[in-house]
């Protein structure tokens, strides 16, 4: 048995303008998921025995798959199995030794509720990638699409500044200050959201954004702030004066907005990724205004949660 493990991910700041060309700042998660292979070889048609588990271990999708025409011949979900062929094509285009005269059994299992979008999909195409030797970039790119940063984090475990040079994935490490986010908080609606739906939403509006020279200096310039923070006050206020400078561009609601709450003095409150669900950041200072925010959410503390080095 072979094992391979990758790291979920948050992203701090970045969403959908990493697009237009402008800096994202991302950090991997403790938590991850794993996968586990086992490789005989096979005397007739080589076959593939997949099975998926849910954080509690609970079995959630399972398909056998022939590998010379690479179909689904069972499968508990057509739409995963569909998704998780087109990978292995991809796959098998690059590495058609890897599936020749074996049958293949995979377990994959994630350590983090999936409706928490934390990257269940790129630490999917992270774990192929590592076992099969094919490029994760590519992977990603040629099923998922996105700006690929799930992709770097998943695959390095560490923060990372991540940005685009002619479409080609490039990026350099990033060490944050624990002391910074000691009274920050994840929060977990439960409303994962679809991310090749939500940059679909805002194509055309990112399109403009990348040609609006002004607005994209002032974006980067706020992403400077954040990845060099001369103090908390400013990093929060920072982060604010992102996801303002974004819903007014995208035509986006913020966090506030969808959760019905206003924004207090001191307070942070902010998605993380695709906006609409998946995960909040929020600090004490906004709890202790809503205390009523997270009583049917979940919350981990962030320094808990996340690598921040």
């Amino acid at each position: 048995m072979r094992s391979y493990f990758s790291h979920g991910k948050v992203l701090l700041a970045g969403e959908y303008a990493v697009l237009a060309g402008v800096e994202a700042l991302a950090f991997p998660t403790r938590i991850g998921q794993w996968q586990h292979v086992w490789e005989m070889p096979a005397k007739g048609v080589s076959k593939m025995v997949w099975q998926s588990k849910d954080a509690d271990g609970s079995v959630w999708f399972e398909c056998r798959i022939d590998t010379d025409i690479m179909h689904a011949t069972e499968t508990t979900d057509e739409g995963t199995s569909d998704t998780l062929i087109k990978l292995l094509r991809e796959i098998q285009l690059v590495n058609p030794a890897l599936f020749e005269h074996r049958n293949i059994r995979i377990e994959t299992q994630c350590e983090f509720d999936r409706t928490f979008g934390l990257g269940s999909s790129s630490t999917l195409v992270c774990n192929l990638a590592k076992w099969s030797g094919m490029d994760a970039f590519k992977l990603q790119k040629s099923v998922f699409g996105g700006s690929g940063y799930d992709i770097a984090v998943g695959m390095l475990g560490k923060p990372v500044v991540y940005w685009l040079e002619e479409d080609r994935p490039c990026w350099s490490n990033w060490q944050f200050s624990g002391q910074l986010s000691q009274d920050w908080f994840l929060v977990f609606p439960g409303e994962k959201q679809n991310s090749r739906e939500s940059l679909n939403a805002v194509h055309e509006k990112l399109d403009l954004m990348s040609r609006d020279v002004a607005l994209l200096q002032q974006m980067n310039a706020c992403i400077g702030a954040i990845k060099q923070p001369r103090s908390l006050p400013m990093l929060e206020a920072m982060l604010e004066m992102w996801q303002a400078l974004l819903g007014q561009r995208l035509e986006l609601p913020r966090a506030y907005d969808n959760l019905g709450i206003a924004a207090v003095k001191g307070g942070l409150c902010k998605y993380l990724g695709a906006w609409g669900g998946d995960v909040l950041l929020v600090n004490q200072t906004t709890l202790d205004a809503y205390p009523e925010l997270v009583e049917s959410m979940t919350i981990q503390p962030w320094n808990e949660f996340i690598i921040n080095q």
